[in-house]
């Protein structure tokens, strides 16, 4: 969903702070008025949103999972066509529910701003909420031939620092059993292409009742990322390592199910000693243990080409199937000691040298 058309009717700004000494809620801040916006001031709103929301890096998807009573969607879902007065009463329950959903000190405050409208070409109604971490800075102005130099404490929502969350839940059809007909959306600047799980979970999972999308590509990217992660951080000796991340290949690559879990790898290629630290290796990351889609259409290269890096500025590149049928690594001593910052590595390729760049 692209958020074009983004139309934004009303909005109410509220400020949460950081939790207290002793992990108590500091009550919000609350506004008790509407924000009446500037045309130029919306201009630039509605131009950060749909930059933000609509970005393929830090913005996606998400599951909504919480739907009873107390949480987002139950709130957000009030709001849409509700009257003035009844929008800035829940848009402060909103507040309340982030300022609850901060549960660590580290989390700091900040300003919220509440906001609904309508988006996309049918005019799709929605409710968002930021929650953007002010900042300082200066501003230069003209007084007559003076230039006056200020000294800004409160400022949020620019451009040039993203430090700022959002979340958009659209109502395409609320006939239907939730969360069926509800979309929700977040853009976090922590995440990124490969790593979904820098978004902030307090925000996603505690306020807005939301879990990451278990989508096939990006899980089976996941799971080939963390696995050799793994494979490389372990006490297995180096060429029973590349023979594990060989078995990776094949596995991610060549298998024909159509699923696969961490669990079918760990029990088929791992030795009976490593079976259980990759398990809570997994876990601990927060890798799914259901069944996952094999899909590997967003790994591009990455199957069809190995690189092997030798000190800091040598490297073999091939295939997997070359490098398990023609060519051939051991370490060797260096200065008649053979250890890990010792030694060597003798590398016979069974082929002749063809060209060189």
């Amino acid at each position: 969903m692209l958020f074009e058309n983004l139309k934004v009717h009303r909005v109410a700004v509220h400020e949460v702070f950081r939790r207290n000494d002793d992990r108590s809620i500091q009550p919000p801040a609350y506004s008790n008025n509407l924000e009446s916006l500037s045309a130029e001031a919306m201009g630039a709103f509605r131009l950060r949103m749909t930059d933000a929301l609509s970005g393929q890096t830090q913005s996606l998807q998400m599951r909504i999972v919480k739907v009873g009573a107390g949480s987002f969607l139950e709130c957000a879902e009030g709001l849409i066509g509700s009257d003035d007065a009844a929008f800035l009463l829940g848009s402060k329950e909103l507040a309340t529910k982030l300022a609850e959903s901060q549960l660590a000190r580290r989390i700091p405050g900040g300003m919220v701003i509440v906001f609904n409208g309508t988006v996309g070409a049918v005019s799709v109604p929605f409710i968002g909420v930021i929650k953007a971490e002010i900042q300082q800075g200066f501003r230069r102005s003209l007084a007559g031939a003076i230039a006056i130099i200020e000294f800004l404490n409160n400022i949020f929502l620019t451009p040039a620092t993203r430090l700022y969350k959002i979340g958009v839940m659209a109502f395409d059809d609320t006939t239907k059993p939730k969360p069926e007909g509800r979309r929700a959306f977040i853009f976090d600047s922590n995440i990124s292409a490969g790593n979904r799980e820098a978004a902030a979970t307090y925000f996603y999972d505690g306020f807005l009742g939301c879990a990451l999308p278990s989508d096939g590509p990006y899980e089976t990217m996941r799971f080939f990322d963390l696995t050799k992660e793994f494979i490389r951080g372990s006490d297995l000796q180096p060429e029973k390592k590349r023979d594990m991340v060989d078995s990776l290949y094949v596995f991610v690559r060549d298998e024909q199910d159509p699923t696969f879990t961490a669990d079918q790898f760990g029990s088929r290629f791992f030795p009976a000693e490593l079976q259980d630290p990759y398990a809570d290796f997994m876990t601990n990351r927060k890798f799914t243990p259901n069944a996952v889609v094999r899909d590997t259409s967003q790994m591009g290269s990455r199957l069809r080409r190995r690189r092997l890096k030798f000190g800091g500025d040598i490297e073999l590149s091939a295939s997997p199937e070359a490098l398990k049928t023609k060519v051939h690594m051991e370490p060797i001593p260096a200065d008649g000691i053979l250890g890990d910052s010792n030694s060597w590595t003798r590398v016979i390729i069974r082929e002749r040298l063809t060209g060189e760049q």
